[in-house]
């Protein structure tokens, strides 16, 4: 690649420690951590309504898109590797050996940037191309000191998708699931005799916000770089405002319909947040289920910034 160009990089990738009010710092964005005093009204309304056990339930076959590093198309240096064979779906995949420091990922279109943690074990992780059509550039960056970064891998690939929207419905690393886990089970517990895309999306919906409690202590402590498991949430039951987006999305990206975990700001309370878009009948419609439908916001409360 020639000379490592060094950079300063914000810290870009922690992207939410739960839903907080938002800061006027030049911090705030997707790395800031953001502090969480009251927590959101939540409404989990658990009357009528019976747990399932993940896997009790359905008995056939769990079919999922599931992301590929299948070859044909790779990018190789400095131990970095991109499989971009598979773009037309929405998505590459990245991993990197050999590191010794923290590594990160950057993916824009145009002036558009999305930025990313990536690990260190030299496993593939999946991220979306959630930008739409055109030429991307792909970065990986790792760590010299403090806020200091050297780049080790640039390429640019084409991307020219048939369907946009069916990046939304593959796992990605902030809505990871595979077909054996608990959210894909519970998906086709809860969907199995249903045939619509809106009913299967309602039930999911009731599902996840009676099921949740607002975790307020995770809130106050959960570190940067945070990433929701799913499994843990689905374990624990409760969770931040991430969490909540990223069980939902899962949920419903296993049943194929297209899913978007949205981040932004919620008026009036100006706090930092989570929710969804869903799409259903050729339109896409707004979800919140941190705040459940009891909580009187409608979609204009919501400024969107970034969708993955």
């Amino acid at each position: 690649m020639g000379l490592r160009k060094e950079i300063a990089l914000l810290a870009v990738v922690c992207l939410l420690s739960g839903c907080g009010k938002t800061e006027s710092s030049e911090g705030s964005g997707e790395d800031s951590k953001y502090s969480q005093s009251s927590g959101p009204s939540v409404v989990n309304l658990k009357e009528d309504w019976k747990e399932i056990e993940p896997g009790s339930v359905y008995t056939g076959e769990i079919s999922i898109c599931t992301p590929e590093a299948s070859g044909t198309v790779v990018f190789e240096e400095e131990g970095v590797t991109v499989d971009a064979s598979h773009t037309e779906d929405g998505y590459l995949m990245v991993k990197c050996e050999g590191a010794q420091s923290r590594l990160k990922v950057q993916i824009s279109l145009e002036e558009e940037k999305y930025n990313y943690d990536l690990n260190r074990e030299g496993n593939y992780e999946v991220f979306p191309l959630q930008m739409g059509n055109g030429l991307y550039d792909v970065k990986v960056f790792e760590n010299v000191e403090g806020t200091t970064y050297s780049q080790l891998f640039f390429t640019q690939i084409l991307v020219d998708m048939p369907d946009t929207d069916r990046v939304f419905v593959f796992p990605s690393q902030y809505v990871w699931y595979t077909s054996e886990k608990k959210a894909v089970l519970l998906s086709y517990d809860l969907c199995g005799d249903l045939t619509g895309d809106e009913e299967k999306v309602e039930r999911i919906y009731d599902y996840v916000v009676k099921l949740l409690s607002y975790d307020y202590e995770k809130a106050e402590t959960v570190e940067k770089g945070y990433i929701p498991d799913l499994e843990e949430i689905l374990t624990v039951k409760k969770g931040i405002c991430f969490d909540y987006s990223a069980l939902f999305a899962a949920m419903l990206r296993a049943q194929n319909i297209p899913v978007r975990l949205v981040i932004g700001n919620v008026q009036p309370e100006n706090i930092y947040h989570a929710w969804n878009q869903v799409y259903i009948d050729g339109k896409w419609v707004w979800k919140d289920p941190t705040f459940g439908p009891e909580s009187g916001h409608t979609e204009t409360d919501y400024t969107q910034e970034r969708e993955y």
